[in-house]
């Protein structure tokens, strides 16, 4: 046997044995690698973000708005707010269009494309409305991605393994989330806050351009629905009772979890005054969660296959309560990182969990929309929480954290009452 003919051979076996054991196929691995990669390219700014907005020009912000104060933690929650509601208001619609369309891969690209340009625009922009807009634009990007990537997902994933692929398909992601807020704020101490942005954007577009060749595009018409293709056009979100109920759980989990995950953002310049530290410390913080989440997210994966997915995200949930209240009585650096870390742990048994949950439930012809309840949760969550925690700072330090705490328990007695 040549050479050639060997390596071909032991290429086949390894394929077929990371099917086998996860759940995977080449193009889920390369959608993973890419999404990696797209995911490490934003999360360069992440850390770059809050002293962007304190840094811009804002003449016209009132100092007070309704009797409270409008605080440089009030505009950071502002700002990360209309990205939210954004993303929220236009995603269910992409959804619905990509159903309807019956076509994926158009919408991830373009949204990616129209995310590079955004994080190189906010280097370059000189005032907050101007600031304001582009992240705005931010969030209508992802709103065009993000559903269709959620369907193609559940296309190139069965049943039986869906926990683990899509724990891998987190794994990777989050990996590009976990290392890039440290890496983008030593790059920002090092070169200046444009070179980071320059360098997440071009990452953007270079996983692009590995979507492009290594994943086929995958159909997903109305007449591949295992429903009444008439019920599915007619406009109805869900096919059961059962499944409302499920997917109203789901979406409430989703909006307390994120609340509580999000509480930091709002919360970076009071958090650095109160412990001391850098962006580069700041960006460890932030990343630590996604770290940890990345070590157990796959094993998690494995196991929801076998014992149920609803037991681990009720239990992620009602973990990630207490971590996210105690956060507000850190003293220190490594105090905050140690409970940023523990709540990565228990964030592993919510996020893969809920998608894995979502695509089992969902209906052939509703995917994109179905599935987009889910991602528009996050984006609520993610809006609402820095809004949130930037008003309740005023009251207190700890406040936000606690108030929060208390809604991401409460979400986790809604799975406990609703899923099934």
């Amino acid at each position: 046997m040549s050479l050639a003919s060997r390596a071909s051979s032991w290429r086949s076996r390894f394929v077929s044995a990371a099917t086998e054991r996860w759940g995977l196929s080449r193009s889920l691995a390369i959608l993973s690698l890419s999404q990696a990669g797209a995911s490490f390219g934003a999360g360069l700014i992440i850390p770059l973000l809050a002293p962007l907005v304190a840094g811009v020009e804002s003449p016209m912000v009132p100092t007070a708005v309704a009797g409270i104060r409008v605080t440089q933690e009030v505009q950071v929650g502002v700002f990360f707010a209309v990205f939210g509601v954004v993303r929220s208001a236009v995603q269910l619609p992409m959804g619905h269009l990509s159903d309807r369309i019956g076509a994926r891969k158009p919408f991830v690209e373009a949204g990616l494309l129209v995310t590079a340009g955004v994080i190189y625009a906010y280097g370059v922009t000189g005032s907050l409305a101007v600031l304001l807009s582009v992240r705005a634009l931010h969030g209508v990007a992802l709103a065009v991605s993000t559903p269709a990537l959620m369907a193609l997902l559940e296309r190139l994933t069965v049943e039986e393994s869906r926990g683990s692929a899509m724990g891998f398909f987190s794994s990777l992601r989050t990996l590009g989330w976990g290392v890039a807020p440290i890496v983008g704020g030593a790059i920002a101490d090092a070169y200046g806050l444009q070179a980071t942005f320059t360098l997440g954007a071009v990452l953007i577009v270079t996983m692009v351009a590995v979507i492009r060749v290594g994943v086929p595009e995958v159909q997903t018409a109305v007449e591949e629905s295992d429903d009444d293709p008439e019920t599915v056009e007619s406009g109805v979100v869900f096919s059961s009772w059962s499944q409302a109920r499920s997917f109203t759980g789901l979406v409430v989990a989703v909006i307390t979890v994120m609340i509580g995950v999000s509480a930091v953002i709002s919360m970076e310049m009071p958090i650095l005054e109160r412990i001391g530290g850098s962006k580069a410390g700041f960006g460890l913080l932030f990343a630590i969660t996604t770290i940890t989440r990345l070590v157990v997210q796959i094993p998690v994966g494995r196991a929801t296959d076998r014992f149920g997915r609803k037991v681990f995200i009720a239990g992620g949930l009602l973990l990630s309560a207490p971590l996210v209240a105690l956060m507000g009585f850190a003293q220190t650096l490594w105090g905050f990182v140690a409970l940023r870390a523990l709540l990565g742990v228990a964030l592993a048994g919510v996020v893969a969990p809920v998608y894995a949950l979502a695509a089992d439930l969902a209906d052939a012809g509703r995917t994109g929309f179905q599935m987009g309840l889910v991602t528009t949760a996050f984006s609520i969550g993610f809006a609402v929480g820095p809004v949130v925690t930037g008003v309740l700072s005023t009251v207190g330090f700890a406040v936000p954290f606690i108030a929060t705490g208390v809604a991401t328990a409460a979400g986790g007695v809604c799975v406990v009452a609703l899923v099934e």
